[in-house]
């Protein structure tokens, strides 16, 4: 099982270094999609620490009006 890919470049890639769709600004993805595989470990802390940071970012984002 695969996930949406993470990267740097819209053409390979569905999500930046956010959780950001590169093609639509307002949505995130932070829950297990987001990930290409998983450890053999339970991953909630890892998907609270993803959704922890790109609400911090989208915040940031909303406060400058640039989403």
């Amino acid at each position: 099982m695969g996930g949406i890919r993470m990267g740097h470049d819209p053409q390979t890639s569905l999500l930046n270094k956010w959780n950001q769709l590169h093609h639509c600004k307002n949505v995130f993805v932070t829950d297990g999609a987001c990930m290409t595989s998983t450890g053999n470990q339970s991953p909630s802390i890892l998907y609270m620490a993803l959704t922890a940071r790109a609400v911090n970012y989208a915040v940031t984002q909303l406060k400058k009006g640039e989403l």
